[in-house]
C-alpha cells in the first residue's frame, strides 16, 4: 500500500467515525425534544438506546472530537512549520542570511511542534474512542512529517556549511605536509575570509540551534546549564555537535578512501592498523587551533560547560574510526581469522585512546600516562566499544586473548631459563633462601606479570558480560594451566618415592616456591580488589550522606526560622532564578562531578567485583598445593631420619646401662668419646642436619618453617611413641636420651631460636624420667592409674611437665628402672 492510499485510508476511518458521531447526536437531540414536549417517540425501542449507553456513547463521542481537535491542531503546526521551511531548499549560497533567518525561525516553530506532538501523544484517550492502531498511525505520521521538515532543514544548512568550508580550504589533506602536496595551513580560515568565516559562524549557530531543540532530550540528560567542566559523562554520552560533524565529513571522506579497503600493501593494510590511527590523531591535533573560533558559537548558545569545540571534532573523528571499523576492518579480521591480527589490532586501538587522552583532545585536562589513566566512562565510547556491537568480534578478540595468553604460559614454563633465578633473587643474591620471604623461580615471576597485564587489559572490555568471559577465558585459564603444569611435575616426583635426594629436591622445593609466590602475588591482587570494592562502597554512602545533608540544608533554607513556609515566590523561582532557588536542581561543577564520579566508581566496582570472582578459586588451588608438598617433604625428612635411626630405637641397649658402664661402651665406639651421643643415632642426624641445609638453600622462610617444623614434629611423635614410652630406662639411660635429644634439638637450633618447642613430648618425657628417685615415687603414684590424685595434671605441670597427660606420664614413669 502506498503512502497516499494509506493517507487515503485514514482519512476514510476518520470521516466513518465523525458521520457515526453525528448520527448518534441527532438521536439524543430527538429523544432529548421528545421528553422535554411530552411526545411520544416515533422511533422503535430498537432504534433509541437505552438512555445509560446514551449518555456512555456521548461520552465517548466527547473524547473522539477532542482528540481529532488536538490532531489538526498538531497537524496545522506541522503544517505550517513544512510551509516555512520549503523554501530552505531553494537558497542559493548567496542567500545564505536568509537560510540563517529561517534556520532560527523554524527552530522556535520545531518546539512548538514538539510540544503539540508530545502533548497529543502523553494524553489519555479511551481505545473505544480513538482505536489505538488507528491513533498510533496518525501520531506517527505526523513524527514523521516532523521529522522530514528537520530533515530538509538540516541539509540546507549542512550544504551551504560545506560551501563556505570549501571557500576556507576546508578540509585540510589527511596526507601530512611532508608528503609534499599539503596546503599551507594559512590558507585555512585565514584572516582574509573573514567574511565568510563570519557566516560559517552564523550558520554554524542556526545549526546547533536546530540540534538544540531536535535533541532536546538527549542534550538535556547529560548537559546542565551553569556548567564550566566537561565531565567524561558529557563527553561520553551527550550526543555528538552536528557543526563538529560537518567539520569531520569531509576528512571521513578521505579516510574511507585512503584506509577503508584493505588490499596488501595499501595505507589500508590490515596489518598496519598503526597508520590509520596515527593519521587520525594528527588531524585531531593539527586542526585543534584552526576550529578553535567556532567554540564561540557553543558559548553563545551557553554550552560551554559541557561541549569543547576540539573535543567535538575529536569525537567525530573517533566516530569515522568506528565506522571504518564496523564497515571494513573488523569483518576483514574477522574472515582472516588470525590471531595475531587481532591482537595487533586491539594494542594499536589501546595505544590510539591513550594518545588522544594524553593530547587532551577527550577533554581530560590531567596526567594521561596512556589509556589506562583515563576514565572508563570515556572509554565506553571509544574505538575498543565497536567490538561489544557484534558477539561475534567480541568472541573472536577473547579467544585471541586467550589463545594466546595460554601460547605465551606454556613458553615460560617449558623454558629452561624459566627456572633460573627470578629478579627478585638476584636482588638478593648472597642470602640464603630461608632467610628471604619469597625465593620465586623466574617462571613464576614471568607467570604472575602476565595475569597482572591480562588484568590489566580487562579495563578497555566495556561490556560487564564480556569482562566476565575474559577473565575466565585468559586468567583463569593461564592460572587452572599453570596450577595443572607444577601439580604434575611434582606427581612427576612423587613417581620415583625419593623426593629429598639431591636430584630431586632443588625440583620439588622449586615447585612449592613457584606456587607460594603466585598465592602470594594473587592474594595481593585480591586484597586491592577488595579494598577498592570496599573504598568505592564507602565513598558512595558518603557522598549520598552528604547530598541528603545538602538536601536538608537547602529545606532549611527555604523555611522560615519560626518555620513557616517562606513566601510563595521563593517556592516558585523564574527561570532566571532557578540556580539560586529553593527546589531548583543544582547544577554545580561539583554535582555533575559526583554525577559522573558516581557513574565512573559503578564501572570500576564491577571490574574489581569480577577480579575477586576469578581469583578465589585459583589462589586455594596454589595454596593447598604448597601446603601438601611442604608436608609431604616435611614427612619424607622424618621418614628419612628414622629409617637411619632404626638400630637406636629397636636396640634400646644403652637405655639400660648403669653409670659404671658408660666409659666401657664409649671405649667401644658404641658413644662419642667427647659427648655421649648413642653411636646408632650420628649417621641419622648427620644425614637430618644435611637435609635440612640442602632444603634450606630452597625454600622460603615460610615454606621452610613449615618444612622442618613438619620434620620436627613427626621426629618428636616417633621417638616419643617408640623409645621413650617403650624403653626400659635406668638412670644412665635416662641421661643418654635427654643426650640424645639435645643433639637432636641442636639440628634445628640454627633455624629457631626454640627448638625444645618443638619436641615437647619427649622433653616431658626426659624430664620425668630424670627426676630424683624420691621425687619420681611421689609422682609415679601420683599419676597411676589405679591411685591418681585428683590434683595430677597440677602435680605435672609442678615438676616442669606440661604437655603430658596423666595417662602418658603413668606410662613413662613405668619405664623407669632406677639403677
Amino acid at each position: 500500500m502506498t503512502a497516499a492510499e494509506k493517507a487515503r485510508q485514514l482519512a476514510e476511518q476518520v470521516n466513518h467515525y465523525l458521520n457515526e458521531q453525528q448520527n448518534i447526536l441527532s438521536q439524543l437531540q430527538d429523544g432529548l425534544h421528545n421528553a422535554t414536549q411530552g411526545r411520544q417517540q416515533t422511533s422503535t425501542a430498537a432504534e433509541v438506546l437505552p438512555v445509560d449507553q446514551q449518555i456512555r456513547a456521548l461520552n465517548l463521542l466527547t473524547n473522539t472530537r477532542d482528540y481529532v481537535g488536538r490532531l489538526q491542531a498538531a497537524a496545522a503546526h506541522v503544517k505550517q512549520l513544512e510551509r516555512q521551511i520549503r523554501p530552505a531548499s531553494q537558497y542559493t549560497e548567496q542567500e545564505s542570511e536568509q537560510l540563517v533567518s529561517l534556520a532560527f525561525q523554524a527552530a522556535d516553530g520545531y518546539t512548538a511542534c514538539q510540544a503539540e506532538l508530545s502533548a497529543l501523544v502523553s494524553s489519555s484517550f479511551p481505545a473505544e474512542a480513538v482505536p489505538e492502531q488507528l491513533r498510533s498511525s496518525l501520531e506517527q505520521r505526523l513524527q514523521q512529517q516532523l521529522q522530514a521538515a528537520e530533515d530538509l532543514l538540516h541539509q540546507s544548512l549542512s550544504r551551504q556549511i560545506h560551501h563556505c568550508l570549501k571557500q576556507c580550504g576546508w578540509p585540510p589533506p589527511v596526507v601530512s605536509a611532508q608528503a609534499g602536496n599539503a596546503k599551507d595551513p594559512g590558507q585555512i580560515f585565514s584572516p582574509q575570509q573573514e567574511h565568510v568565516i563570519s557566516m560559517l559562524q552564523r550558520l554554524m549557530l542556526a545549526l546547533t540551534r536546530l540540534q538544540l531543540v531536535a535533541q532536546k532530550e538527549l542534550i538535556e540528560a547529560v548537559v546542565q546549564p551553569g556548567s564550566t567542566v566537561a565531565s567524561p559523562s558529557a563527553i561520553c554520552n551527550a550526543p555528538i555537535l552536528w557543526m563538529a560533524q560537518e567539520l569531520a565529513v569531509p576528512l571521513a571522506s578521505q579516510l574511507y578512501e585512503m584506509f577503508g579497503p584493505s588490499n596488501e600493501g595499501s595505507p589500508g593494510a590490515l596489518s598496519m592498523p598503526e597508520l590509520m590511527l596515527g593519521t587520525v590523531h594528527r588531524i585531531a591535533l593539527d586542526n585543534l587551533r584552526r576550529i578553535d573560533f567556532l567554540q564561540g558559537v557553543i558559548q553563545a548558545l551557553e554550552l560551554h560547560g559541557s561541549y569543547q569545540i576540539g573535543v567535538e571534532f575529536t569525537r567525530a573523528l573517533r566516530e569515522a574510526v568506528k565506522q571504518i571499523q564496523r564497515q571494513y576492518k573488523l569483518p576483514e579480521i574477522a574472515g582472516a581469522g588470525k590471531r595475531d591480527v587481532w591482537l595487533a589490532w586491539i594494542d594499536a586501538l589501546i595505544v590510539f585512546e591513550g594518545s588522544l587522552g594524553r593530547s587532551g583532545l577527550l577533554g581530560c585536562y590531567w596526567d594521561v600516562g596512556d589509556a589506562s589513566d583515563l576514565p572508563v566512562l570515556l572509554l565506553k565510547g571509544s574505538t575498543l566499544s565497536v567490538l561489544g556491537e557484534n558477539p561475534a568480534w567480541m568472541e573472536a578478540w577473547l579467544e585471541a586473548e586467550s589463545a594466546t595468553a595460554a601460547a605465551q604460559v606454556e613458553s615460560i614454563l617449558y623454558s629452561e631459563q624459566g627456572w633460573g633465578p627470578g629478579q627478585q633473587l638476584i636482588v638478593e643474591e648472597g642470602r640464603p633462601a630461608w632467610q628471604l620471604d619469597v625465593w620465586p623461580p623466574r617462571a613464576a615471576e614471568d607467570v604472575v606479570a602476565l595475569v597482572e597485564s591480562l588484568l590489566h587489559r580487562m579495563r578497555y572490555i566495556p561490556q560487564p558480560d564480556a569482562q566476565e568471559g575474559y577473565l575466565a577465558g585468559a586468567v583463569g585459564v593461564v592460572l587452572e594451566q599453570t596450577h595443572g603444569r607444577i601439580k604434575r611435575m611434582l606427581q612427576q616426583a612423587d613417581v620415583f618415592r625419593d623426593i629429598t635426594s639431591y636430584s630431586w629436591l632443588p625440583r620439588v622445593c622449586m615447585c612449592i616456591c613457584f606456587c607460594h609466590y603466585v598465592e602470594q602475588q594473587l592474594q595481593e591482587l585480591h586484597d586491592n580488589a577488595q579494598v577498592m570494592v570496599t573504598r568505592l562502597l564507602e565513598g558512595q554512602q558518603q557522598q549520598d550522606g552528604n547530598a541528603h545533608q545538602e538536601q536538608r540544608h537547602q529545606q532549611q533554607q527555604h523555611d522560615l526560622p519560626n518555620g513557616n513556609h517562606a513566601h510563595p515566590h521563593h517556592m516558585h523561582p523564574q527561570p532566571h532564578q532557578q540556580h539560586n532557588g529553593g527546589h531548583a536542581p543544582d547544577t554545580s561543577d561539583g554535582d555533575q562531578q559526583q554525577q559522573w564520579q558516581r557513574q565512573e566508581n559503578e564501572q570500576l566496582s564491577q571490574a574489581a567485583a569480577a577480579k575477586l570472582r576469578v581469583l578465589v578459586s585459583p589462589i586455594s588451588d596454589f595454596s593447598t598445593l604448597r601446603k601438601e608438598w611442604v608436608l609431604k617433604l616435611g614427612k619424607a625428612a622424618a621418614m628419612g631420619f628414622m629409617r637411619l635411626a632404626v638400630g637406636y630405637v629397636s636396640g634400646r641397649t644403652w637405655f639400660k646401662v648403669t653409670s659404671e658402664s658408660l666409659p666401657a661402651m664409649a671405649a667401644e665406639g658404641s658413644l662419642y668419646s667427647s659427648g655421649i651421643v648413642s653411636g646408632d643415632l650420628q649417621p641419622a642426624l648427620a644425614w637430618l642436619a644435611a637435609l635440612l641445609h640442602e632444603m634450606s638453600n630452597h625454600l622460603d622462610k615460610d615454606c621452610f618453617r613449615q618444612a622442618w617444623g613438619a620434620a620436627a614434629a613427626a621426629i618428636n611423635r616417633e621417638l616419643f611413641n617408640n623409645v621413650a614410652c617403650e624403653a626400659m630406662f635406668t638412670d644412665a639411660g635416662a641421661l643418654q636420651l635427654a643426650v640424645d635429644v639435645n643433639a637432636l634439638q641442636g639440628v634445628f637450633r640454627q633455624y629457631t631460636a626454640r627448638p625444645a618447642a618443638h619436641f615437647r613430648e619427649l622433653n616431658d618425657a626426659i624430664k620425668l624420667l630424670n627426676l630424683q628417685q624420691e621425687q619420681a615415687e611421689f609422682v609415679k603414684q601420683a599419676v597411676s592409674a589405679d591411685r591418681r590424685a585428683p590434683n595430677a595434671a597440677e602435680l605435672l605441670k609442678s615438676v616442669g611437665v606440661y604437655h603430658l597427660e596423666p595417662d602418658l606420664a603413668d606410662t613413662v614413669m613405668s619405664l623407669r628402672m632406677y639403677r
